[in-house]
């Protein structure tokens, strides 16, 4: 269903994080993409999108809200991403790797950090899933986009 969706995102937590470069490119590129393609669902409950999601991450508990195109509360969701702690942090490595070699013109080295950086991103994606499929229905690329803006709000 093309409702099934989300249409915006908005941060709680925004403000206490100074991104840096690369970190600020990854969170507005996945929020293009997540606009612009995406599948959210909420299981059991009768709201029908587009969202409005509000995300944070408090001491290790992930928050969403969501809102209708109203700008009504309609759902909250919370859970503990303890076990997306340490990807977070491997995440995080490949990343300032990835981003130095960049920087240094390191092309030879770009490729192997990149398949790293791809793999624990996957890992990070599929776990995600998993903590959110007992309340909503997503795609695998929402679930990718969605691990980037959290891993942009724990680091």
């Amino acid at each position: 269903m093309e409702n099934n969706k989300i249409s915006k995102i908005e941060f709680s937590n925004s403000d206490k994080n100074k991104l840096n470069e690369f970190l600020s490119y990854e969170r507005e590129a996945a929020i293009y993409d997540l606009i612009s393609e995406n599948y959210f669902e909420i299981i059991d409950e009768k709201s029908n999108g587009p969202f409005i999601m509000n995300i944070s991450v408090e001491e290790g508990i992930l928050l969403i809200k969501l809102k209708n195109k109203d700008n009504k509360d309609i759902y909250q969701f919370s859970s503990s991403i303890s076990k997306l702690k340490k990807i977070f942090k491997d995440y995080h490595n490949a990343c300032s790797n990835y981003y130095e070699l960049i920087k240094n013109g390191s092309v030879e080295k770009i490729e192997g950090i990149e398949k790293v950086r791809r793999k624990i991103h996957d890992d990070g994606a599929e776990n995600l899933l998993s903590i959110l499929k007992k309340d909503f229905n997503i795609d695998k690329n929402t679930s990718r986009r969605l691990f980037t803006l959290m891993y942009s709000l724990y680091i």
